[in-house]
């Protein structure tokens, strides 16, 4: 009976997280959708415990979603997905508290400074969306000024990411 009273709060909480994560979709649509790079990777973390189950759960419902309703934003949410995995790695422990390791911090910066960076390129790429081309314009088509502009971002995420982390989860029991 225990067990599937564990498999049924996994299940909950996965469909609690793939709510929230399809809600920050919705809401944060065009030249804001950054926001939800603010969020859904800590959703996805904070809903899916320390179980794996949990885990791909949210992430592949999470990915049916995008691709049924938002097909533009796959290659974005597929980045909250890894971005998802690296806080797992890097800030959890294995009893999900969150920690801070400032080398594991600067190394969470960098992935998603890259991630954000794939994410601008693919969807400029594969949809036409200019994403890319305004950056460079922002940038002045200065490569280090583009590459400042995706690190100060990269930097707030993983900040808010971290924040949101600590706030909240000792408000979701893990277990």
């Amino acid at each position: 009976m225990k067990n599937n009273e564990g498999k049924i709060k996994t299940l909950t909480m996965s469909a609690f997280g793939l709510a929230l994560s399809v809600l920050s979709l919705l809401l944060f649509r065009g030249p804001i959708s950054i926001v939800s790079t603010f969020l859904i990777p800590a959703i996805i973390v904070l809903f899916s415990g320390n179980k794996n189950g949990g885990y791909v759960l949210t992430s592949m419902g999470l990915l049916t979603v995008t691709l049924l309703f938002f097909p533009t934003q796959i290659i974005f949410v597929f980045g909250y997905i890894i971005l998802g995995h690296f806080l797992k790695l890097l800030i959890i422990d294995s009893n999900q508290r969150v920690k801070l390791i400032t080398l594991n911090f600067i190394l969470y910066v960098i992935i998603t400074t890259l991630v954000l960076f794939l994410g601008i390129r693919l969807t400029e790429l594969i949809f036409l969306v200019p994403l890319h081309t305004m950056m460079l314009r922002i940038s002045g088509s200065n490569p280090l000024l583009y590459l400042g502009i995706l690190f100060f971002e990269g930097l707030l995420v993983s900040i808010f990411n971290f924040a949101l982390l600590r706030l909240l989860n000792s408000r979701i029991d893990p277990s």
